[in-house]
C-alpha cells in the first residue's frame, strides 16, 4: 500500500514540475503556477484524509475525478512532449508543433475520462455468453442464467435510475436463474435501504440466489467494532433474504428438472490477504454427490485456482470482484497486471470459470469496461 501512494505522489508531483518548469516558469505572476498545482493539492488533501481513516464516499470520489480527470491527462502530457522533444532533437523549430500535438493528445484523454465519469458508469450493456460444461446433465441443456455482479449500491447516492434499468433489463431476458456475485454495497447495510423494493422485483422461474463479497463484511467502514461490524453483516442478508434471494452462506442448493439434477453451491468469501476469508468450500459441497455437475458462486476469482480446482465436481465457477479496474481497452485492462483472471473465461482442464466485470464499483466510472448483465446460456 506505501508503495502505491509513493506512485500516486509520483503521478501527482512530477508532471506539474515538468509543466511548471518548462512552461510557466518564465511567464509572469504566480498565479498560473499556482492554479496548476490547485487540483494535485486537492488530490492530495483527499488521499491524506483517506490515510486518516476519513471514510466519506464524496471525498474517494473527489480524489478519483481528480486523478483521473486531472492527473492522467497531465501524465500525457508531459510522455508526449517528452517524446517529441527526443524526436526532434536535432530540429528545435519543431518544439511549437510538439506542444500543439501533446495538448491535443491531453485534452483528449481529459474527454474520454470526463465521459467515464459521467457517462460511461450508466451504460448499462447485456452480454451473451454460451458455456459447453463437461457433464451437464440433459434437461439443463439450453439453461439461461444471468449473472450479476459488484453494484455497490453505496456509490449512486440514492438514485435508483441504474438499478431499474438493470432489474428491467434481466427481467426482459427471462432466465431460469439469476444469480448475483457479491459485493452490494460499498461499507454499510444502510445503502441498501433505497433499493430493496426495485431489487426485490427480479424474477426468474428458479429465483435470485446470491454469496457475498469483500465489501459486503464492512471491513472498510471505520470505527466498527468486532460486534458492530456483524450486525452490519446481518442486516444486508437480511435486505438480500427481504428481497426474496436466497443467500448461500457456504450451503448449497439444488435445481430438478424431471430425472436430472443441477446443483448450485455459494461460498462466502475466499480472497487473498488483505481481502477477507470467510468461505469455507467443504461445508458449500456439503451432501453434494461425487458425480454431480455444479455451479459455484464465489465472489473473487482467486479462489478459483487456490480451492475450487481441488474439487472436480464444481464444473463451473461465477465470480466477480475485479471490475476489470473499469478501464478497458478492446480485451486488454489494466487489471491483468494485478490479476491473472479478471475478466470472462478461464478453462483448467473440464473445469470453467467465468468472471464478470461487473455493474458498479466504489466510484461513478467506467470506461470501456462498461456495467454489465451477464446472461450465460448452458449448454
Amino acid at each position: 500500500m506505501f508503495r502505491f501512494f509513493i506512485l500516486l505522489l509520483l503521478l501527482l508531483i512530477l508532471p506539474d514540475l515538468y509543466i511548471g518548469w518548462n512552461f510557466t516558469r518564465t511567464q509572469t505572476g504566480i498565479l498560473r503556477t499556482l492554479l496548476l498545482a490547485l487540483p494535485s493539492l486537492m488530490a492530495l488533501g483527499c488521499m491524506l484524509l483517506l490515510i486518516c481513516q476519513v471514510r466519506a464516499a464524496t471525498l474517494m470520489q473527489l480524489a478519483f475525478i481528480l486523478l483521473i480527470c486531472v492527473a492522467v491527462p497531465k501524465l500525457v502530457f508531459v510522455l508526449a512532449d517528452i517524446i517529441g522533444r527526443g524526436i526532434c532533437w536535432h530540429h528545435p523549430n519543431m518544439l511549437p508543433n510538439v506542444h500543439k500535438v501533446a495538448t491535443a493528445l491531453a485534452v483528449g484523454m481529459a474527454a474520454l475520462q470526463v465521459y467515464g465519469t459521467a457517462w460511461g458508469w450508466r451504460k448499462l450493456q447485456v452480454e451473451n455468453t454460451t458455456l459447453h460444461i463437461a457433464g451437464l446433465p440433459a434437461a439443463f441443456k439450453g439453461y439461461r442464467i444471468v449473472q450479476i455482479s459488484d453494484i455497490h449500491l453505496g456509490t449512486y447516492s440514492g438514485d435508483t435510475s441504474l438499478m431499474q434499468n438493470m432489474v428491467d433489463s434481466i427481467n426482459q431476458l427471462n432466465p431460469d436463474l439469476i444469480v448475483f456475485t457479491g459485493d452490494m454495497v460499498n461499507t454499510a447495510s444502510s445503502e441498501t435501504l433505497p433499493y430493496i423494493k426495485i431489487l426485490g422485483k427480479l424474477h426468474a422461474p428458479d429465483g435470485v440466489m446470491s454469496v457475498l463479497g469483500n465489501h459486503d463484511y464492512c471491513m472498510y467502514h471505520p470505527g466498527l467494532s468486532p460486534q458492530e461490524r456483524e450486525a452490519e453483516i446481518r442486516r444486508i442478508i437480511r435486505s438480500q433474504r427481504i428481497m426474496g434471494w436466497q443467500v448461500l452462506l457456504n450451503e448449497n442448493r439444488h435445481i430438478v428438472r424431471g430425472d436430472d439434477t443441477l446443483y448450485v453451491a455459494g461460498v462466502e468469501n475466499v480472497g487473498k490477504p488483505p481481502f477477507p476469508t470467510r468461505g469455507h468450500l467443504d461445508k458449500a459441497m456439503k451432501d453434494i454427490p461425487s458425480h454431480a455437475c455444479t455451479l459455484l458462486l464465489s465472489h473473487d476469482p482467486w479462489h478459483w485456482r487456490h480451492g475450487v480446482l481441488k474439487y472436480p465436481n464444481i464444473a463451473l465457477t461465477l465470480s466477480g470482484h475485479t471490475h476489470a479496474l473499469q478501464m478497458q481497452v478492446g480485451s486488454f485492462s489494466p487489471a491483468a497486471w494485478f490479476m491473472s483472471e479478471w475478466g470472462g473465461l478461464y478453462t483448467k482442464g473440464h473445469q470453467q470459470l467465468f468472471v464478470s466485470t461487473g455493474i458498479g464499483g466504489g466510484v461513478p466510472y467506467r470506461l470501456g469496461a462498461w456495467p454489465k448483465i451477464e446472461l450465460i446460456t448452458l449448454m
